[in-house]
Parts: C-alpha cells; structure tokens; sequence
C-alpha cells in the first residue's frame, strides 16, 4: 500500500512538473507572438530549466533574445547548442550566431560563423549573400579605422606642433619680460645717478655764484678806497 501511495505521488508530482514547463513554455511562445520579447525570453528560461534533458528551446530561445536586441546574448545561446546538432541544424545556427555578430558589428567573427554555416550546407543562398555583406562591411570598417588612425596621428601632430609654438611664445614673452626688467633696473640705475650728480652740479653752481660775489665786493671796496684818496688829496690842495 504504501508503494503504490508513493508511486502516485511521484506520479502527481512529475506531472505537475511537467505541466509547470510546459505552462511556461505556452507563456513564451504567447508573449513571443504579442512582441514582448522581454517577457518571453524570462519565461523560455524558465521552461528550459524545468524541461526534459531532451527538449532543447535554445533555438527559440536565441530567436528571442535576438528580437528583443540582446544580441550578445542571442550569440551565446546559439553557441551552446551548436555543437548538440546535426549539419543541417548546425548550418542554421551558425548563420544565425553571424547574424548576432553582424549586429554588434563584430564582421570578422560574423565571416567566421556564416563560413561554418556553408561548411554544413554549401548550397544555402542566404548565408552565401550574408557573407559577402560581412566581407564588404570589414572592408569599409578597415578603411574608415585607417583613416581614423591617419587623422588621429595628423591630429596629434599638429598639437605637438601647436604645444611647441605656445613653448617658444612663452620663452619669447619670458626672455622679453627679463629684458625689459633688464632696462627698468638700468634705468632706475641711471635715475639714482642723475639724481647723486645733480646735489653736486647745484654746489658747484653756488660756489661759482659765491665766488663771483666775493669778487665783486672786494672790486667795489677797493675803488670806494682809491675814491677818499682822491677826495683827501683835492681838498688839501
């Protein structure tokens, strides 16, 4: 008795588990079809994890994050299962992890995937159109890093050129400063002079007006002298 209880209820239990993912899984696909890639891929993930070992979503999976802009992961999912599939499958895939990578710009690892897309199935068109439009894109991406590069390096170029210049005003503008700190010491050098000369050009000046003056009294007091003689002598006659 006891046995069969236990065998029903792991009977119930599995069963609820089944239909746990299986109600998850019809919840993705629904919200898949409204758009609501979001919702959908949370709800992939979970029936994954709760379904069979046997049951493989990835490809609706990676088809979701892909929609929903997650290329990144869309890239990772689809490298997961690629190498669980046959050649068929597997060309699928591939083509879509170039997909992936061709949205996130990555050209080299896209030309990668679609060549192990062909490799799987050589006479798919698409992948065949896909890999061409990967090497174009590479092309153009190389040119326009090259031409980056190229302007980047004149760029720098010029600023070295330009910092160089400011380099040689501002010694221009330093040496300058220092003549001119040159001239205005010179210059008070030559004020300081002038003005220790002039106290002694001033008594010079004055000495010379003394001396004049002195000379000219003693003139004046000897012809006042030779005058009385002269008086003296006329009034004694």
């Amino acid at each position: 008795m006891r046995v069969v209880i236990a065998v029903l209820l792991f009977l119930t239990s599995f069963h609820s588990f089944s239909q746990e993912w299986r109600d998850s899984l019809v919840v993705a696909r629904s919200s898949y079809k409204k758009g609501d890639y979001q919702k959908a891929l949370k709800y992939y993930k979970s029936a994954q994890k709760k379904a069979p070992k046997s049951v493989d979503l990835s490809d609706e999976m990676g088809q979701t994050a892909y929609k929903a802009r997650e290329f990144d992961r869309a890239e990772k999912i689809y490298n997961q299962s690629g190498s669980k599939l046959n050649k068929s499958k597997k060309s699928k895939t591939y083509h879509n992890i170039g997909n992936s990578r061709m949205q996130q710009k990555n050209y080299q690892g896209a030309i990668d995937a679609y060549k192990e897309s062909l490799k799987n199935n050589p006479n798919d068109k698409e992948t065949r159109y896909n890999l061409s439009e990967a090497i174009r894109r590479l092309k153009d991406q190389q040119k326009k890093n090259n031409k980056d590069n190229k302007d980047n390096k004149k760029n720098k170029e010029q600023q070295k050129n330009q910092n160089k210049n400011n380099q040689n005003k501002n010694k221009d503008k330093n040496q300058q400063n220092s003549n001119n700190k040159n001239n205005q010491s010179n210059s008070n050098k030559n004020n300081q002079q002038n003005k220790s000369k002039l106290p002694n050009k001033a008594v010079d000046r004055m000495l010379d007006q003394l001396a004049k003056k002195e000379a000219e009294t003693k003139k004046k007091t000897t012809s006042r002298k030779g005058d009385n003689l002269g008086t003296v002598s006329g009034k004694d006659w």
